[in-house]
């Protein structure tokens, strides 16, 4: 039987259809909030007074570029345990996020180890539960485990990172100016993203689309330059799927076993 653990699924009061999916966690007794990334390969704490109480560790690597062009090598803490529910990471490290609105995160050097049942219907996250999902879909994945999905509009189809971690879906420049049909323009806004980088986005309203066979609503999305910030060898993406497209429906992605599904089996 899974481990179930609640999900805040919060507003973003800036930008309409927004949404921040976190989880209450323990981190040697102190409770913190985290955003629930599957688009980010590492764990990581704001900095403040649990970042300066922890021990420092090596960086074994940087932590990646960000949407908008962050790249820096970050300082990394381990902790002696870290609960998500009756979840327990025994040793967990944690990226240092020192730029001011830069968040705390959990990663995929804890999601990656699990299979994620994502219920939005009912704010909840399952870790290595057992519940029916419809069909088993080969998942793609990253050297890191960013998981991978098929965005289509019909005969046009999008390599999509499925990112829990972005409040909106992202799509790369280049592949929007190819298929200008599929993106209404609505103005700019400003986003920060994984690496704390802040910068003015074009947005959109971008075309419903399918993944899997499922049907999803248009949904607001941001124009950025994201071909080619993959790491050498790993699968190019044009769009980066976010919360309103993801939270119209419940999935299941096992990481560890290379598979993905939707568990509501009701639309």
């Amino acid at each position: 039987m899974g481990i179930a653990v609640g999900l805040n699924l919060d507003p973003d009061p800036d930008v309409a259809e927004a949404i921040v999916v976190s989880v209450l966690v323990d981190v040697d007794g102190v409770h913190q909030r985290l955003i629930v990334d599957t688009g980010g390969a590492q764990s990581a704490l704001a900095a403040g007074e649990l970042s300066r109480k922890l021990q420092s560790t090596p960086a074994r690597s940087d932590a990646g570029r960000g949407v908008f062009g962050g790249n820096r090598r970050p300082d990394r803490v381990v902790a002696e345990m870290m609960a998500i529910g009756g979840l327990r990471i025994a040793r967990p490290r944690f990226d240092v996020e020192a730029l001011p609105g830069a968040p705390s995160l959990l990663g995929l050097d804890v999601l990656g180890e699990h299979r994620l049942d994502f219920l939005f219907s009912a704010a909840v996250l399952e870790f290595d539960g057992e519940g029916v999902v419809d069909h088993r879909r080969d998942l793609v994945q990253s050297s890191r485990r960013h998981p991978y999905v098929t965005a289509n509009w019909g005969d046009i189809a999008a390599n999509a990172i499925w990112d829990s971690g972005a409040s909106i879906s992202i799509v790369d420049r280049a592949f929007a100016r190819r298929h200008s049909g599929l993106f209404r323009p609505e103005g700019n806004s400003s986003g920060i993203d994984a690496s704390g980088v802040e910068s003015n986005i074009e947005m959109v309203r971008m075309a419903g689309l399918t993944v899997g066979g499922r049907t999803f609503t248009p949904t607001i999305a941001g124009i950025a330059d994201i071909a080619g910030i993959e790491h050498a060898g790993d699968p190019p993406f044009d769009l980066i799927l976010g919360m309103p497209v993801l939270r119209q429906a419940d999935w299941a992605l096992d990481l560890a076993d290379g598979w993905w599904g939707y568990r509501d089996q009701t639309r």
